[in-house]
This record gives structure tokens, C-alpha cells and sequence, in this order.
């Protein structure tokens, strides 16, 4: 009988118990592209401490318009309730579901969020803080009551409903970025019989444009120009696709699962009057 815990792609920890769906296993690749989007991340904000010490730097006036977005959006959000512990928590949830969603523009690695155990633990993670929190705020009593409002009965309901948010948000940001990896592998599938021709055509049209750039003005010969430049375009069309669904929409999925943190943490923490 194979007792192994571990095979060329996962581990299974829970496999002594029977539990071996994919669920249960965690999947080595994922794993080390996580750590990977995390180290660049440490890399990049010991960089932006050795730039914050020099003053009008492009480089440290972009982390703090970063750091400032998001400290007002904080504080738009929570008003009088805000601390400091929920801006770092929201800011952390963003950056790092936007590297993990980054991942995938660097050779030989992918999307850490392609994995649905990353987006159910990103989920599981922005729920419990946000229970933990809400305890906090308004003490374990008034928070196990909130679930048999307005009715006993509806105790079963409120639960789920309540649960149902971990498999809402980690859902979305998996079929999402799923999806636009599927999108962009259809396009590379339908072109890759193509591939020699395309890298043939890559090399010769920019040494066409090089040379004759050097000895003429292309710009004066419209139609040449014209195809060149349009040869260029098709070229480095795949490149752009990647470029739209890697960076946009990490950037655009990031902000949504940190909204929807700071929504649910705002309503948490609210006193009763203010739900009305």
C-alpha cells in the first residue's frame, strides 16, 4: 500500500484520514510561486525605505500616493472607527492577492490565485478577521445574538449566509482569474502551429525596420511605414494580451477582494444605530 505523503506536484497531509481530493492537498508549484510574489515583495519595500530617505524621489512619491490611497480609503470607509491595524490588514490583502495575480507575466511561473485553496484562503482569512474583529467591537454575547435576529429561526440561515462570504469572494477572484489565463491560452493554442513563422517574422521585420530607418525615412514612404508597423503589431499581439489580463485585471480583482474586506470589516464594527 502507497503511504506516500507526496507526489511530483502536491503534498497530502491529510492522506493518513482518507482526505486526498485536491481540496486537502496543497500543490508545490503554487506553493513556491507564493513564496516567490512575497520575497519580491519584501525586495521591493526594503527598496522603498532606502528611497523614502531621499527627498522628492518618483520612486518614494509613488509608494506614498500608494500608501495615501489607501489610508483615505480606510478612512472614508471606517470614519470615527478607523485604526491603523485595519488599514494594514486591507493594504496587505491587496498587495498580495496583486503579486500573487502578477505571477504569472515571469518566465516559467503562473498565478498563484489560479489555485482555488489561495483564493479560499484569502477569503478564509479576510472572514475570520473580520469575525474576530466584529467580537471584538461588540463583545461575543452581542455577536452570537446578531445571528437569531429578527428571528430564532432564522439562526441556520444567518450562519450560512455569513460563511457563504468566504466562498463568495474566493470563488470570484479564482473564476476570474482563471478565466482570463483561459482566454489567453486559447489564443496562444490557436497561433502555437504558427510559431516558427511568427518568430521568423519577429526577427526579419525588426531588422527591416532597423536598416531601413537608418538609411531612409520610413516616414515619408506611408505604405512601407505602414506595414512595418503593422507587422510589429500583430508580432507582439500576444505579449500585449498578456500584458492586459496579467496586470489590469490583477490589478482590477486585487481591488475588488480589498473592497469587498473593507466593506464587510466596516459593517462589522458599526454600532447598531448605524445599520439603520
Amino acid at each position: 500500500m502507497d503511504i506516500s505523503l507526496f507526489n511530483e506536484k502536491t503534498i497530502a497531509p491529510f492522506k493518513f484520514l482518507g482526505l486526498t481530493g485536491n481540496f486537502w492537498n496543497i500543490n508545490i508549484e503554487t506553493l513556491i510561486y507564493t513564496w516567490i510574489s512575497m520575497v519580491i515583495m519584501f525586495i521591493l519595500i526594503f527598496v522603498a525605505r532606502i528611497f523614502m530617505k531621499k527627498d522628492l524621489n518618483p520612486v518614494a512619491l509613488l509608494f506614498e500616493q500608494c500608501v495615501s490611497f489607501f489610508d483615505d480609503l480606510c478612512k472614508e470607509s471606517f470614519g470615527s472607527s478607523f485604526k491603523y491595524q485595519y488599514f494594514a490588514f486591507s493594504s496587505t490583502i491587496f498587495f498580495f492577492t496583486l503579486f500573487g495575480c502578477l505571477m504569472g507575466l515571469l518566465p516559467f511561473l503562473d498565478e498563484t490565485t489560479k489555485d482555488l485553496n489561495t483564493t479560499f484562503a484569502i477569503g478564509t482569512m479576510s472572514f475570520t478577521y473580520v469575525q474576530y474583529q466584529k467580537i471584538k467591537v461588540h463583545g461575543l454575547w452581542e455577536y452570537l445574538k446578531e445571528f437569531t435576529q429578527p428571528l430564532f429561526i432564522l439562526l441556520p440561515l444567518n450562519i450560512i449566509g455569513e460563511v457563504a462570504k468566504i466562498a463568495s469572494m474566493s470563488f470570484r477572484l479564482f473564476g476570474n482569474i482563471l478565466g482570463g489565463s483561459i482566454i489567453f491560452l486559447i489564443a496562444v493554442d490557436a497561433l502555437s502551429g504558427y510559431k516558427e513563422f511568427f518568430m521568423i517574422l519577429a526577427l526579419v521585420t525588426l531588422v527591416a525596420y532597423f536598416i531601413l530607418n537608418k538609411f531612409i525615412n520610413i516616414k515619408e514612404y506611408k505604405i512601407i511605414n505602414f506595414i512595418l508597423k503593422s507587422l510589429l503589431i500583430a508580432v507582439f499581439f500576444l505579449a500585449g494580451a498578456q500584458l492586459f489580463f496579467g496586470v489590469f485585471e490583477g490589478f482590477v480583482q486585487s481591488f475588488v477582494i480589498t473592497m469587498l474586506t473593507i466593506t464587510y470589516l466596516s459593517v462589522a464594527i458599526q454600532e447598531p444605530e448605524e445599520h439603520l
